[in-house]
């Protein structure tokens, strides 16, 4: 079982927010500021100060997928903390948000 199916089988059920609702939530559009992960939408909003990576990275990503961006940078043993950080920021679930970065070679 990989990590996402996993993770996906042992969460409560999430109620689905379209692509076009995940994009609006940009905090251009809309003051909140909503990423995609593994078909997962959280709500960063209250998350942006506290980042580790600074407020930046995230607002780069509002109202968007970053799901290979985050594995690349968070890797196996980083996962653990930042998994129990963003239970807390769940809000539902969503099939093919954009992502406007090609997935390099590399990253796997």
């Amino acid at each position: 079982m990989t990590y996402t199916q996993d993770r996906k089988n042992n969460m409560p059920v999430l109620p689905y927010i379209s692509p076009e609702q995940v994009s609006q939530r940009n905090g251009v559009d809309h003051p909140q500021i909503w990423l995609v992960i593994d078909d997962i939408v959280y709500d960063c909003t209250s998350f942006l100060s506290r980042h580790p990576g600074g407020e930046v990275v995230l607002r780069r990503f509002a109202g968007l997928d970053c799901s290979w961006q985050y594995h690349a940078i968070h890797g196996e043993r980083r996962k653990v903390f930042t998994n129990k950080s963003l239970e807390k920021l769940r809000v539902g679930r969503t099939e093919r948000a954009s992502n406007p970065y090609s997935k390099p070679d590399w990253v796997q």
